[in-house]
């Protein structure tokens, strides 16, 4: 219970009468948590263990930015990853009934054109990035084509979104029955699906990858976390 006070007006007087002892608090306007990597050191929140790049995924500050810096290099193949840390460790830690949201702040920097290169949003911890038809909800960029991604882990339903702008805001929110995209307008969703909808423990993973094309990179500025939010 919290107790909820009337809003006055500038300069108005505040009566103990105008104290409710029963409000109780809405947890669909309130954010879990927010990552924006100015505080945290990677290692504290993030997970980069199944990382192959040659260049170690870091936070650094570039053009009154700051972000963590995924760059995937050392020969076609390599991934560089990171993947929400829970108590020390990559962990799955939310699920379809808590209908989760996650909203990131990302700059995909030109993409090679050949296969698939960036994938970010909600997984199953157990499956390896970029491999078929992996538990979860997310973004993935093939051959420079942005796709919104459904997945329950036998087989997948996506959306073609056209090409990734290099810079915007996505999201993702997650429920029992229907997956929900956004990219830049955080109101009307680019994509629904209602097929192929995980019902797995998921996590928050952003990657990217090295192919024949070159090296590919993935920079997020923030990531903001939201639980137990309605359905549309």
């Amino acid at each position: 219970m919290l107790r909820h006070k009337k809003v006055q007006v500038v300069l108005g007087k505040g009566l103990a009468s105008e104290w409710n002892d029963d409000h109780i608090i809405n947890f669909a306007t309130r954010v879990d948590w927010v990552e924006d990597f100015m505080i945290n050191a990677l290692a504290d929140n993030w997970d980069d263990a199944d990382e192959t790049s040659g260049t170690a995924t870091d936070i650094s500050f570039d053009s009154g930015f700051v972000a963590v810096r995924l760059n995937a290099t050392g020969g076609a193949g390599n991934i560089s990853t990171i993947a929400r840390n829970v108590l020390a460790a990559q962990a799955n830690f939310t699920n379809g009934d808590a209908q989760p949201l996650v909203e990131f702040a990302i700059d995909v920097d030109a993409p090679t054109a050949d296969n698939q290169t960036h994938e970010f949003g909600l997984f199953d911890e157990a499956t390896a990035p970029f491999t078929a038809n992996q538990d979860g909800c997310f973004f993935r960029i093939d051959n420079n084509v942005l796709w919104a991604v459904s997945s329950d882990g036998a087989a997948e339903t996506k959306t073609n979104l056209g090409a990734p702008d290099q810079f915007a805001v996505y999201a993702v929110k997650h429920t029992a029955v229907a997956d929900f995209f956004y990219v830049d307008d955080l109101e009307t969703a680019k994509a629904t699906h209602a097929a192929n909808i995980s019902s797995s423990d998921l996590t928050i993973k952003l990657t990217c990858a090295q192919r024949a094309g070159g090296s590919n990179k993935l920079n997020c500025q923030a990531v903001y976390f939201s639980g137990l939010r309605q359905t549309s």
